[in-house]
């Protein structure tokens, strides 16, 4: 998704050290967002990049998640309901001052109370993953620095951990761990007096900052005296040599590989690549609805004008002798819940309308065999009889039968049961002529009544989902939706899938040949199985998410319209790659690289460039198809000093722990490599 214009530049953000993903892992976050379907997919995206990421929906939520663990950044909503947010915020800062907040806005515009929030730390809901990707890890790099008091405990550090941006980490748990002893600090205090008291006496013989240094080591090593690691382990890399004629080729003794976690119990613990077999699932939050085609609005069609339609009954279903309290069977009105199946009664009607479209039909029915019997006799009489009078009475036999059409037609429009209309014209026709000239003579609407009377009946089997209809209720408006009746056996479903994913989506559409299944999950129903019908094609702006729709069988009815659901698609494993645990990959934003166990025997590991294909929550998939000469380096990548793109093939052997270390060590032993070689010339 191209990424839309900011209001600021990403120069105004706070400057971000160089950092791997593997370092930012189990950072923890709280995302406050009041939509829960943006909130879900916020967390998916930062919990699939390594963050430990808990959730809020309110101003309340959120309190009692921060008193349950104070988290490392919190991303805020702006907008809470009642104007929470600003309160939430000086509650935040409350508790903890230096904690990194950054808040999300629906407008280009700072949000009302917070005109002075620095640039870097206010996002709008529609800027592009990449930059909230980028704004959290600055966010939490920024608060993971250490004061401007202990910067001088960072520079002491061995020069190989400090020097270069991938021994960050080390410092930083050797910081940690100092400063969090209770016994450091006190030994730290009397450290501090005995320094300011030596340098008041002897400032130009003793070097205040060495001491520090040197007291400062003596209270890390007590602070670690319960750890399982023996030795210091800056110290340990210092046997680690480059290997001639190897490029980016590490010699490191089992010693360093001890300190380093890769050796444990005289064995070394290498991660094999393997070919991922099991299926990666996809997760989308969405919710259930009425299957539109299978939902029947009853409506009064014949009711056209005022005081043209009365209800008169309404229809009704045996009781439950538990309600009632009676043996006898008892009947009471159809409501809303009632189950019914097609041709049940819903309610009856009295129209004068429809009884004067009827009386309509049976006289244009008379008129028409009284005009057929005139016309007979005539045409007996054809050689006395003018042809001018034979003409105008075929005419009126014809104008007759239009009459009888345009009655019938009327009706069927009203939704009049055609057994209905038949029955009027049966007994109409079985009329006499004779009968019917007097009939029509006298103005007969004997039957008026009978004729006025109106049914509705269900179209279709179903529960009756609404009813908008009372007894002796006066219907004037034919729009008006009396009963709604839907087929809950088949429910419509529509999920929320995250545009990161929609490629791996689409790419399922070969995979199964267009019908991609989906498991749907919801609270009091087993998992149900289903087909996807539709990918949206439109995005949402604000969720960066776009509308999956599909259909699930609900054949016991415990499944509702507008219930949440979480929809997983399956996803096979991919045959050109293989599948490493995610702290075997080290990033720096630019490339990533793994140590490939070169030689076992002689202790020689290489550093080589991948290409990560997807990440999960502990693995990630790493490209093993081999790559032709223009994927593998650009020439800007060339020229920014960057290595080779290689597969990591099923079966070769890397190292799961210590990267980060290796890499730094690597990094400095070619620099020195280098600086020497320029020397020499």
């Amino acid at each position: 998704m191209p990424a839309l214009a900011l209001p600021y530049s990403l120069a105004d953000l706070p400057p971000a050290p160089a950092s791997t993903f593997r370092e930012l892992n189990g950072a923890t976050i709280l995302v406050i967002e009041d939509d829960p379907v943006l909130c879900e997919v916020l967390c998916r995206i930062l919990s699939r990049d390594g963050y430990d990421v808990s959730r809020a929906l309110d101003a309340s939520q959120a309190l009692e998640r921060i008193s349950e663990r104070l988290p490392q950044l919190v991303l805020l909503d702006a907008c809470l309901r009642e104007g929470s947010s600003l309160r939430l915020v000086k509650a935040i800062q409350g508790l903890n001052v230096h904690l990194p907040v950054i808040l999300l806005t629906n407008s280009w515009s700072k949000s009302e109370g917070f005109g002075s929030w620095p640039a870097g730390r206010l996002l709008n809901k529609s800027l592009g993953l990449p930059d909230l990707r980028r704004a959290v890890a600055a966010a939490i790099n920024e608060a993971e620095a250490p004061p401007p008091a202990a910067r001088t405990t960072v520079d002491s550090l061995p020069r190989h951990l400090s020097e270069n941006g991938s021994g960050s980490r080390t410092a930083k748990d050797f910081l940690m761990r100092l400063f969090e002893s209770k016994s450091a600090k006190i030994i730290g205090a009397l450290v501090l007096g005995a320094v300011l008291l030596v340098g008041f006496m002897a400032a130009n013989a003793i070097r205040p900052s060495a001491a520090a240094s040197d007291d400062n080591s003596a209270a890390a090593k007590k602070a670690q005296s319960g750890d399982n690691q023996s030795g210091d382990k800056s110290n340990s890399t210092d046997s680690v040599e480059l290997v001639p004629d190897k490029p980016h080729t590490l010699f490191v003794p089992a010693d360093v590989r001890t300190g380093l976690g890769i050796r444990k119990d005289n064995v070394d613990l290498y991660v094999t690549a393997k070919t991922p077999k099991q299926s990666r699932s996809l997760e989308m939050p969405g919710t259930t609805a009425l299957d539109p085609t299978r939902l029947f609005r009853i409506r009064a069609r014949f009711a056209p004008s005022p005081s043209s339609a009365e209800c008169v009954q309404i229809g009704q279903i045996a009781e439950d002798p538990r309600r009632s309290g009676k043996t006898q069977t008892t009947y009471r009105e159809i409501h809303s819940g009632d189950k019914v199946v097609k041709g049940d009664l819903l309610a009856i009607f009295y129209s004068v309308d429809v009884g004067n479209k009827k009386n309509d039909l049976i006289d244009a029915i008379y008129q028409l065999k009284l005009d057929d019997l005139i016309l007979k006799r005539w045409e007996a009489k054809q050689a006395i009889m003018p042809e001018v009078q034979l003409w105008t009475q075929r005419r009126q036999v014809i104008g007759d039968i239009n009459a009888i059409e345009r009655a019938v037609s009327m009706l069927r429009a009203w939704a009049i049961p055609e057994e209905d209309i038949q029955a009027v014209r049966k007994e109409a026709e079985a009329v006499k002529p004779e009968e019917a000239e007097r009939r029509l003579r006298l103005h007969d609407r004997s039957e008026f009544d009978r004729w006025a009377r109106v049914e509705l009946r269900s179209p279709a089997d179903g529960v009756v989902i609404e009813r908008n209809l009372t007894l002796n209720e006066i219907v004037v408006d034919n729009t008006t939706i009396l009963f709604q009746i839907a087929d809950l056996d088949k429910l419509f479903i529509t999920a929320n899938c995250p545009e990161d994913d929609l490629p791996r989506l689409e790419a399922l559409r070969e995979t199964y040949h267009g019908l991609i299944p989906w498991t749907v999950k919801t609270v009091g129903s087993a998992p149900l199985s289903g087909f996807i019908d539709d990918v949206s094609y439109l995005i949402d702006p604000n969720q960066h998410t776009a509308v999956v729709k599909g259909y699930i069988t609900n054949k016991q009815g415990r499944i509702r319209g507008g219930q949440f659901i979480k929809a997983t698609v399956e996803q096979p494993a991919p045959d050109d790659v293989v599948e490493v645990p995610i702290d075997a990959i080290i990033e720096d934003g630019q490339q990533c690289v793994v140590f490939v166990v070169t030689d076992a025997a002689k202790q020689q590991y290489t550093m080589r460039r991948v290409d990560l294909t997807n990440r999960f929550q502990n693995t990630v998939f790493v490209r093993s198809k081999p790559f032709e000469k223009k994927e593998a380096i650009s020439d800007e990548e060339k020229e920014l000093g960057m290595l080779p793109k290689e597969p990591l093939r099923p079966g070769e052997r890397i190292l799961g722990s210590g990267v980060g270390e290796l890499k730094a060590v690597l990094l400095d032993r070619e620099s020195r490599a280098h600086g020497k070689a320029a020397e020499g010339q």
